[in-house]
């Protein structure tokens, strides 16, 4: 149940890092011209440009064109990121970078200039008539600073196979754990 301010207002409830994954889950509608794809990690590079390479999410075009989108929930959180050696050897093939963040943050003065911001807010309910505190249904995400291109190289075919078949083991050791949690007796029932 949301708090309720002095004024008899509901505030709305703190935003976490899952509220913002499913508000670009539901932004990101993979129905469409993008692919998502959720912890995204690989080793790329080659000679001593080499590294490993992690994001929250990346955003695959049907061009082949990728974006990293950064989720943070908190200003230390989101300062610290700018220490981290990703912006001195991000690969060639991340065309654009977003941080995907709580709408009261806003977007401190240390953010870097080419990185884009969403801002997560809740979405107002589709019952306006409805009497009583105010619930969001949902959150939804607002452009509030679109990014710049940082490069045109395409992201290569390998990497997203990688990513895709990542992503398809992840989904079966998750299904077998939640299949081993159901009892026996009611998985083998015939129907």
């Amino acid at each position: 149940m949301p708090k309720t301010s002095k004024k008899g207002a509901a505030e709305h409830p703190q935003i976490n890092a899952g509220l913002v994954e499913a508000a670009i889950r539901r932004h990101v509608d993979p129905r469409g011209a993008n692919t998502l794809i959720p912890e995204a990690e690989i080793r790329w590079g080659v000679g001593s440009q080499r590294g490993v390479y992690r994001a929250d999410f990346v955003m695959v075009t049907r061009s082949s064109y990728a974006t990293e989108l950064e989720v943070k929930v908190s200003l230390a959180d989101w300062r610290k990121d700018l220490s981290k050696p990703k912006w001195v050897g991000m690969p060639a093939w991340i065309t654009r970078f977003v941080y995907v963040v709580p709408e009261q943050l806003g977007i401190p003065e240390w953010v870097p200039a080419h990185a884009g911001v969403w801002h997560v807010r809740p979405r107002p309910s589709q019952y306006e008539a409805w009497e009583g505190p105010r619930r969001p249904d949902g959150y939804q995400i607002v452009v509030a600073r679109a990014p710049h291109v940082l490069g045109r190289e395409k992201l290569p075919a390998a990497v997203l196979g990688t990513w895709l078949r990542n992503l398809y083991y992840r989904y079966w050791e998750q299904r077998v754990h939640l299949e081993g949690r159901i009892a026996r007796h009611v998985r083998e029932r015939v129907a």
